[in-house]
């Protein structure tokens, strides 16, 4: 996958995307870090400041993810960051991921976050399918993922160990509605 253009911004009603950047390190840092962010992450590792800065080399620039930060359109408040990653090609696919900063929180921001997202896959990447993991319990998340158009396919019981115990594990699909 070619790498994200430096100038593309996505407008929606309230919010925007606007690519990663350097600048949004500490930031990013921050959000991930939060206790919140973490209990809905599959990945538990605290993230650094030298972690987050070699993603950006190495996975970021380099096309292997497309990531945005979320921001507020009346003034440029970000919120949060939204991504693609684990592109095939082949099969024309990909697997978002999202994350807000607690200001954002029941906003319906993660939601038009997430259908910006997949204009995004389906019109300029000419994606197939954007698929999500979901861990269960994260109500938020799944009505989220459900009202930007996501898909259940498939529930998997007792599929993660995390924090000591098993989670259930919830897989979405989206489908390009244009694509055939």
């Amino acid at each position: 996958m070619e790498p994200l253009r430096k100038d593309l911004i996505l407008k929606g009603a309230q919010i925007y995307l606007r690519p990663i950047c350097a600048a949004d390190t500490d930031r990013v840092v921050r959000w991930r870090n939060d206790k919140n962010v973490v209990k809905n992450f599959i990945y538990r590792i605290p993230l650094s400041k030298e972690a987050h800065l070699d993603w950006l080399k190495n996975k970021v620039e380099q096309g292997f993810v497309h990531q945005f930060v979320i921001c507020e359109n009346v003034n440029d408040m970000p919120l949060g960051s939204i991504y693609l990653q684990n592109f095939e090609a082949e099969h024309k696919k990909a697997e978002e991921g999202i994350f807000l900063g607690e200001e954002a929180y029941g906003k319906g921001i993660g939601t038009e976050a997430a259908k910006l997202m997949l204009k995004y896959a389906f019109d300029q990447l000419c994606l197939h399918k954007v698929v999500a993991r979901v861990l269960a319990y994260n109500q938020a998340s799944v009505r989220m993922h459900e009202k930007a158009g996501y898909v259940q396919e498939a529930y998997f019981r007792q599929e993660l160990f995390l924090d000591g115990k098993y989670e259930d594990l919830i897989f979405f699909g989206a489908i390009n509605p244009f694509d055939k």
